[in-house]
């Protein structure tokens, strides 16, 4: 199921190329033909089907990202978590990552340094009120636009945080090695303050 380019899911999402591939899903380029819109369409990897904690992943992402509506945020338009294939369509965002930015770039000013944190801080605050904590901020999961905006996506870890406690229930460690906290490292429960700490080492 995974060469779908050319084919519509649901009768209107026309599949046209691949714009990334993850470690568990194969983001398209796909056009929505009912609203008349270019989309990103992210698919579960047919293998990870029959994988409970891939599909509980990809189900957390969409569950998490339906619930937030931010300037910022990559959108979610619809979720299909079907038997035979599972797909998220999303915001089409045409842009670069930015770490590919910063591989270009070589060296950012303070001034953009300040413009780009101060979107994503905007962005995990929407978050962290609606209680989402992403767990995973880095580059690779950062999109810029052309006129400088940030939009966050991959929210394929993200959890939702205990209303009572404000804290996550201590789970494996999972994340990127070179920007988790250390209570997420460890393993320990984390909360909104992991997110923040991932992206002073990102600022950093």
């Amino acid at each position: 199921m995974e060469n779908i380019i050319g084919r519509k899911l649901d009768g209107r999402y026309a599949i046209q190329e691949i714009i990334g591939i993850g470690g568990m899903a194969i983001v398209y380029k796909a056009y929505d033909e009912i609203n008349d819109r270019t989309v990103a369409v992210k698919v579960l990897k047919e293998e990870y089907l029959s994988n409970d904690d891939f599909k509980r992943r990809f189900k957390n992402e969409s569950k998490a990202i339906a619930m937030l509506s931010h300037p910022n945020i990559v959108k979610v338009y619809d979720v299909n978590l079907g038997d035979r294939i599972q797909y998220i369509v999303m915001e089409y965002v045409d842009g670069i990552t930015l770490k590919e930015y910063i591989d270009q770039q070589h060296v950012l000013t303070w001034k953009e340094s300040i413009h780009f944190v101060v979107q994503i801080l905007r962005a995990l605050q929407h978050a962290h009120e609606k209680g989402i904590v992403h767990r995973d901020i880095k580059p690779q999961n950062i999109m810029m636009l052309e006129d400088g905006t940030i939009k966050v996506g991959d929210f394929g870890i993200a959890r939702m945080v205990n209303s009572e406690t404000r804290t996550m229930t201590a789970d494996v460690a999972i994340g990127s090695v070179h920007y988790i906290s250390p209570e997420q490292a460890s393993g320990r429960p984390t909360d909104e303050k992991s997110d923040i700490y991932s992206l002073g080492v990102m600022v950093y």
